[in-house]
């Protein structure tokens, strides 16, 4: 397995936006330039826009996905998201 070269930094905040569905959770999602495979935790369609918090970078891509933030800070919603590269 290959590792992804991305400009990912843990902690970091992004936003992805799903492009289609793959299987009942596996999704594919556009991120910083790049198409990844995701399995969310909870329902998201093609069409989303999602912010992501990145969890880790090594040895896979881990991200949790973000509800809409407050105005003075982004909250958690469910587990982390991950993604096979």
């Amino acid at each position: 397995m290959s590792i992804l070269r991305m400009p990912l930094r843990v902690g970091e905040v992004v936003c992805a936006t799903v492009r289609r569905k793959l299987a009942p959770h596996r999704v594919l999602i556009s991120l910083k330039g790049h198409t990844l495979v995701a399995e969310p935790e909870r329902e998201v369609s093609p069409g989303d826009e999602i912010q992501v918090k990145v969890l880790s970078v090594f040895p896979r891509i881990r991200l949790r996905l973000l509800t809409s933030p407050p105005p003075a800070q982004l909250r958690p919603s469910g587990p982390p998201l991950d993604l096979r590269t």
